[in-house]
């Protein structure tokens, strides 16, 4: 896991982070970065399993009784049981809390959510 500090609605350092703990005094808090996908079968309409493809990259709040599980909710809202875990580590203070080769797909709820923590 990666630390995350929460100062002044930011985080040490200027990013967010994808994993963090918390703190006895609060300070910290663990996120579980989660990838939604979306099923889609193939054109040709042929035999086979439905291809996924990245709907949207979601943060969660880490569950409080398993540790690296996320909540049942991601900051937007949406529920996490159907979800894809990321496994991502930041490479260090400033690192964005997501992939940088997934930004494209970043929640924008969820990312607003981890700014106003």
């Amino acid at each position: 896991m990666t630390l995350l500090r929460l100062l002044d609605g930011d985080c040490e350092g200027g990013g967010r982070n994808a994993e963090a703990t918390v703190s006895a005094e609060g300070d910290y808090m663990a996120i579980v970065v989660l990838r939604e996908l979306r099923k889609e079968m193939s054109q040709d309409f042929g035999p086979g399993t439905a291809d996924s493809f990245i709907e949207a990259v979601h943060a969660a709040p880490a569950d409080p009784d398993v540790s690296g599980d996320p909540d049942d909710r991601t900051f937007c809202g949406k529920p996490t049981l159907d979800m894809e875990r990321v496994n991502y580590q930041p490479a260090g203070p400033g690192a964005p809390w997501l992939p940088p080769n997934m930004a494209d797909w970043e929640c924008r709820s969820c990312a607003d959510a981890l700014r106003s923590l």
